[in-house]
């Protein structure tokens, strides 16, 4: 079931898009390293609960390689590489398919290949970057996460073990309409595994303002829970729906609800940059994948 393939013969999706809540199509990237395989787990769950279809991918960099020896190492890059997808693909129970691809920029051609394809949900693993070129330049995954346009999980194991399927969801909301795009994908995870989602919204902590030269503190409304279960509850469905609302920083918030809850997956969706220091140190999404402590669904 599995054949490599030229870029341009990419299937492509039948009609004009699916809505938020349905997983027809599945790529998998893999750096076929430990932790990709670990993120494999997550695909195959889901592939097969959903009788998804899968595209599985490697990005050969050849900018590892000499110049005088790139042939060569190419050719072995790529057949170790397919034979790693098929040996993936054997495990699957639904239709697949294996691609490999040299590229000069494996960020990119992800990107490039994922907007093409325009699969409903991109799996893939991250790894454990840090520091200051991290921050700046971000990590495939983030790079993904903000530029494919298509739902992306980012797969790391939970701090408190891997638990699959899944049983917690947490679901951030700022009870804004653009926050309810990740509403429908988590009630369709939460229906097909009994899952709980936990819908979280962080309460801002009041700010010191000087519009005149005068500090003002600035107070916000905080929601109650029963108004923030009441803005959530009718894109759920029958799930069963719980409400955490802690204040402070909303990464802080979100990261702490997920910790204490013990959370196996973070629903969010993104909204890009905002400012000037979020182009630095990513959007809240973004910042949430890095540090989350269990995968992250963002859309």
């Amino acid at each position: 079931m599995s054949a490599q393939a030229n870029p341009a013969t990419v299937p492509q999706r039948v009609g004009d898009g699916p809505e938020p809540a349905l997983l027809r199509t599945i790529l998998f990237p893999s750096d076929l390293s430990p932790a990709s395989d670990l993120a494999f787990d997550h695909v195959r769950l889901l592939a097969e609960r959903f009788s998804a279809r899968v595209m599985l991918a490697h990005f050969v960099d050849s900018r590892r390689f000499r110049q005088e020896v790139r042939q060569e190492l190419l050719r072995r890059a790529r057949e170790t590489a397919f034979d790693h997808l098929e040996s993936l693909g054997d495990q699957l129970k639904v239709r697949h398919h294996a691609i490999v691809y040299e590229t000069g920029d494996v960020g990119r051609a992800l990107v490039r290949h994922a907007r093409a394809a325009r699969p409903d949900l991109t799996v893939l693993a991250t790894h454990g970057r840090t520091g200051l070129a991290r921050m700046v330049i971000g990590s495939v995954a983030e790079r993904a996460v903000r530029e494919s346009g298509q739902p992306v999980l980012c797969v790391r194991e939970p701090a408190h073990g891997v638990a699959l399927p899944y049983r917690r969801l947490l679901v951030p909301t700022d009870l804004t309409e653009s926050s309810c795009r990740a509403f429908p994908l988590a009630a369709l995870l939460a229906e097909a595994f009994d899952a709980e989602i936990v819908a979280v919204h962080v309460a801002v902590l009041p700010t010191v303002a000087s519009l005149s030269g005068i500090p003002e503190v600035v107070e916000r409304e905080v929601p109650s829970a029963a108004e923030i279960r009441d803005f959530v509850a009718p894109h759920v469905g029958n799930a069963r729906l719980s409400v955490a609302a802690p204040s402070g920083a909303p990464e802080e918030g979100i990261l702490g609800t997920a910790t204490v809850a013990k959370t196996d997956l973070i629903v969010m969706s993104t909204q890009g940059h905002d400012s000037l220091g979020d182009r630095i140190r990513g959007s809240l999404t973004e910042r949430i994948v890095r540090m989350a402590p269990c995968p992250v669904l963002a859309l």
